[in-house]
């Protein structure tokens, strides 16, 4: 109380000074509050790079906690924390109503996705904008920065159209996978437009391979090779991490492949353990074929953050640092893979599966492999050469009807985890309770 009055006094002789002194108290109550920036500053052309380079951290931030958490959900882990809500990510219980997954922001607790993944996307768009009103004279690179903008801005819609049961965009009504996958066919095609008339090689060579990715997603098979084709070996635009903050780390080593029980809250599955391949050149479960390396599993035997499950991880991602693919030639080539096989060119297919194992050191395929067990081929390529990379495997798992662990077919097919614990019913992540109730154009 003595304390309060002391604080009271202090703020009326302040003010009867100023009083007598001349002065306003809109001087002393006036506060520059640090980075803080007023929106109109932002229309200055002095800052055309910083805001670019803005959109390049955002996205990247967004695309490292969405495809972490997407590897987390998929069949590639088996839940393995001590904490709550970790356990949930692994379980398939985080829902409509988790606060931190719809409204967590960058660097947050597990893995915020519909946010962070907004803000991206809005503020490409925004970006964009701001930039198209800069005078030519004054940002001479103006065409290249717009191009960086649009190419990366439309990647956080690759993610809303493939992990999310449906979406809305700036309060707009339901979208359905389909719908938004158009939007960022739509939204790479004029990136692409920006970065050829730029000059820009790399840039033109991503957003072709982001494109290819919707291509396939929405059945555009001519469409999808098109685009594939056109990427080299060798090509990999990669997503920044490092060790400095929390929203720069890398989240498949922070949260899941840290060989410590603090941060192993998913153990890589046992169906990914010791996968082989025959004689054949066919993929195997086990037995004496050659081994896998492209899914490279190991433990040193300790326990996971549960204190119940021997802790598996794997060799991609190694330190907080350590960068993470947002396009890879890789996927380029599964893409005309997964084309040629669905237009029915079983040897052409059999042609690019063949360039990735070698490119691997590990054996081709050479087994007689018919137009029935193409597709089923591809898609057993694709859970090996893409694991833990793009969140490529939920993806999938979901467009091709893959179990779920804790789903009939699963390695865990009586819904009950390693340890007993019930999994949820999760597949694809849902539109948040809190877009639903402040969207006047969603129903329910």
């Amino acid at each position: 109380m003595k304390a309060r009055n002391r604080l009271a006094g202090a703020v009326l002789f302040a003010a009867s000074s100023l009083v007598f002194s001349g002065c306003s108290l809109d001087d002393i109550l006036a506060v520059h509050v640090p980075g803080k920036v007023l929106e109109e500053a932002l229309n200055s052309s002095s800052l055309a790079d910083v805001l670019t380079t803005g959109v390049v951290a955002e996205v990247e931030c967004s695309w490292n906690q969405y495809v972490a958490g997407a590897a987390h959900h998929s069949d590639e882990y088996v839940p393995t924390s001590g904490n709550l809500t970790m356990r949930n990510w692994g379980q398939r219980k985080i829902y409509a109503s988790d606060a931190g997954y719809a409204q967590g922001t960058c660097g947050g607790w597990g893995y915020p996705m519909f946010t962070p993944l907004h803000t991206a996307r809005f503020q490409a768009e925004d970006v964009s904008t701001r930039l198209a009103g800069f005078p030519a004279d004054e940002v001479p690179d103006v065409a290249a920065l717009q191009a960086k903008a649009a190419v990366w801005g439309a990647f956080p819609l690759v993610a809303m159209g493939e992990g999310f049961c449906r979406m809305a965009i700036d309060g707009g009504a339901v979208m359905q996978p389909a719908e938004v996958q158009a939007e960022a066919e739509q939204r790479f095609t004029s990136a692409i437009s920006l970065a050829q008339a730029a000059g820009d090689e790399t840039l033109t060579m991503q957003g072709t391979l982001g494109r290819a990715r919707v291509r396939v997603a929405k059945g555009d098979y001519a469409g999808a090779i098109a685009d594939a084709s056109q990427i080299p070996d060798g090509f990999i635009v990669n997503v920044s991490r490092d060790a400095a903050e929390a929203r720069r780390y890398n989240y498949y080593f922070e949260r899941l492949n840290a060989p410590t029980g603090f941060r192993a809250h998913g153990s890589v599955a046992d169906n990914y353990q010791n996968l082989t391949i025959g004689a054949d050149g066919m993929p195997m479960d086990g037995g004496d074929g050659v081994k896998d390396t492209r899914v490279n599993v190991k433990t040193d035997g300790t326990e996971a953050a549960d204190f119940a499950t021997i802790l598996y991880y794997h060799d991609k991602y190694n330190s907080r640092s350590d960068p993470l693919p947002l396009v890879h030639w890789h996927e380029a080539r599964m893409y005309e893979a997964e084309a040629l096989a669905m237009q029915g060119d079983v040897a052409g297919a059999l042609g690019k599966i063949n360039g990735l194992r070698m490119a691997a050191g590990l054996p081709e395929v050479t087994a007689d492999v018919g137009a029935g067990q193409i597709m089923d081929l591809v898609k057993e390529e694709r859970r090996r050469q893409l694991f833990v990379v793009g969140g490529h495997r939920l993806h999938d798992m979901l467009r091709f009807d893959i179990p779920f662990l804790g789903e009939p077919g699963s390695i865990h097919p009586n819904g009950l985890d390693q340890t007993g614990a019930e999994y949820g019913n999760l597949t694809c992540f849902q539109l948040p309770e809190v877009e639903i109730k402040g969207n006047e154009n969603i129903s329910g």
